[in-house]
């Protein structure tokens, strides 16, 4: 079978996040674990291929197809290939992002297949209205449409995504296979004994994307403290908020902890690296996961495999991925929130208990993601 991968992710900002973090894992993993089919990747020749290693540069045949800013003529140069390379399969890894093409389909000898990470723009159009452009929004439907007419194969990160986007378009006689995420191998407990350091914190992997919470999650901390401030263990503890954001919404996000009287307890990491991120989950009392809406929510995994006890909102896709290792509530509600943050804050922090949640972490790999994808292919072709 020969497999074309659209490589237009390696040209997105999108290849150093959750995203980007699939695609390199998936193909890697795909790669090392079959010997029996030829893969392409059409994408422009240029710096952007060093993301990828150099043992998985060299496993993949290079087409180049340069991006040239407009649908048609990438559709037709993807086309082009698929029929002059005799492609049995084209995946596109990241289609609904609003900086990547979906070619239309003009060849009828090959299968078409698609990642589906969510659905966010339609399940919560009334919140993402004031928030994506009405250009996004269209592309976004179109993508949809031309989905339901052109692609065979789709693949969602959870089975939340799967139900959403089978409820959501005809696409009910398609084939659909859930590939779920993984955690990367370098988050782990902290590999020393953990020593309580004065200066404890909630981790809130998090943003100003409506989705994210933010606001409710800014009153249950402050509730929390009201509530429990006698408590050591929340007395000793800070809100530490990681994501990147402008001047004006760490402005504005100090402006509302200042009001709830809570500013001298939270703390603003700005952008931080890889290696940063997992020293801020190891060496944290617990997550706090208030996401209303996650395609998978890839923080739940990487906080369980550092050993960290998870407070998580009970919607979408987060209960199916953190099992019975999460105190769960109504995102909602911020009196729920409170007592599942103050659970967690309770939680055992011995290695046994760090231990438990790390191996729970471990039923997801990025094997298992590419032995599931591969199968699916397989499967696709042979119909």
């Amino acid at each position: 079978m020969k497999i074309l991968i659209d490589g237009q992710t390696l040209l997105t900002p999108e290849i150093n996040r959750g995203i980007g973090t699939y695609f390199k894992r998936t193909v890697e993993q795909m790669l090392e674990n079959d010997l029996t089919n030829e893969f392409y990747l059409n994408t422009p020749d240029g710096p952007h291929l060093e993301n990828l290693s150099i043992w998985t540069r060299n496993k993949l045949s290079l087409i180049n197809t340069p991006v040239k800013g407009k649908q048609k003529p990438y559709s037709d140069a993807v086309n082009n290939e698929i029929a002059k390379n005799g492609i049995d399969l084209y995946w596109s890894p990241n289609a609904l992002m609003h900086n990547v093409f979906l070619p239309s389909r003009q060849v009828s000898n090959c299968t078409f297949a698609v990642t589906i990470f969510d659905l966010i723009p339609l399940i919560m159009e009334k919140e993402y209205a004031k928030h994506l452009s009405a250009s996004a929004l269209e592309t976004f439907r179109r993508k949809l449409n031309q989905m339901e007419s052109d692609f065979d194969l789709f693949l969602h990160i959870s089975e939340h995504t799967r139900s959403d986007f089978v409820n959501a378009l005809d696409v009910k006689d398609k084939e659909h296979v859930v590939t779920p995420l993984a955690a990367d191998s370098s988050f782990k407990p902290y590999p020393f004994p953990r020593q309580p350091s004065g200066s404890e914190y909630v981790f809130y992997p998090g943003g100003l994307d409506p989705r994210k919470n933010m606001d409710r999650a800014l009153n249950a901390f402050a509730k929390l403290l009201s509530l429990h401030g006698a408590d050591p263990t929340v007395r000793a503890t800070d809100f530490l908020i990681a994501c990147t954001m402008d001047n004006a919404s760490e402005k504005l996000l100090m402006r509302s902890a200042r009001e709830l009287g809570i500013a001298d307890r939270v703390r603003l990491t700005g952008f931080v690296d890889d290696a940063s991120l997992v020293q801020l989950y190891q060496k944290a009392r617990c997550l706090f996961f208030p996401s209303l809406y996650e395609g998978f929510g890839l923080p739940l995994l990487e906080g369980l495999a550092c050993g960290l006890p998870v407070a998580a909102a009970n919607t979408s896709s987060l209960p199916e991925i953190a099992g019975n290792f999460a105190f769960y509530f109504d995102p909602y509600d911020i009196d729920e929130m409170v007592q599942a943050l103050y659970r967690a804050l309770q939680a055992p922090m011995n290695p046994d208990a760090k231990r438990a949640r790390y191996e729970y972490s471990k039923n997801f790999s990025w094997r298992k993601t590419a032995l599931a994808t591969l199968d699916a292919f397989q499967s696709s072709v042979n119909v």
